[in-house]
């Protein structure tokens, strides 16, 4: 049975297996929504195009929030790292994973781009 809505963590599916977490990413990319948290932890797809949300609305939008409040986007790590980083005196680290053409390289612009901001 084909999920009734798509959820922005997948910790939150009511039946969390393979099928349904697949299912719940296929119908967020569908909608041209290309991040989904798993708790803490963002999946980015690569929509292989530009989508305008990366304009300086966005930065201020994500700016000093808590993770999960908004809809997942990667300004948002960059963002929790950020102020964790100050609030805590203590250095921080975003791991960026993926294969070859993933979009490791343009997800890494976008979180320097957030953090310069």
């Amino acid at each position: 049975q084909p999920l009734q809505k798509d959820y922005d963590d997948l910790c939150s599916l009511p039946d969390l297996n393979e099928k349904t977490l697949l299912e719940n990413l296929r119908n967020r990319f569908k909608q041209e929504k290309i991040y989904t948290y798993v708790g803490s932890i963002l999946i980015v797809i690569n929509p292989f195009k530009f989508l305008p949300i990366y304009n300086p609305k966005y930065v201020k939008m994500y700016d000093n929030h808590q993770l999960g409040k908004l809809e997942p986007h990667i300004y948002a790590v960059a963002d929790v790292a950020y102020h964790a980083m100050l609030q805590r005196r203590k250095n921080q680290c975003i791991v960026i994973s993926g294969e070859s053409g993933s979009g490791k390289t343009q997800s890494t612009n976008f979180l320097i781009h957030h953090l310069t901001a």
